[in-house]
């Protein structure tokens, strides 16, 4: 937790919104190579994102795609 705190506090805002101009405080200390593909716990190892970014960075590592609902004719229907 302290780490997890320490990490936050170092880095306040989302690494990837403010490369995009937008501000965001980051919430989520995010491991650039993830863990389970052989990254390290190391503090050069991490940037710090908000959720939403965390979300999409870990689906695209590990393959993930978002998957679209459709009707029973086949044609996308928007999630509520």
């Amino acid at each position: 937790m302290a780490q997890r705190r320490r990490r936050l506090e170092a880095e306040p805002l989302c690494r990837r919104c403010k490369e995009r101009g937008i501000i965001t405080a980051s919430t989520v200390p995010d491991h650039i190579k993830p863990l389970a593909l052989g990254g390290s716990d190391d503090d050069d190892n991490i940037r710090c994102l908000c959720k939403p970014c965390h979300d999409e960075v870990t689906a695209e590592q590990f393959n993930h795609r978002a998957t679209i609902a459709t009707d029973a004719e086949g044609w996308p229907v928007a999630r509520v």
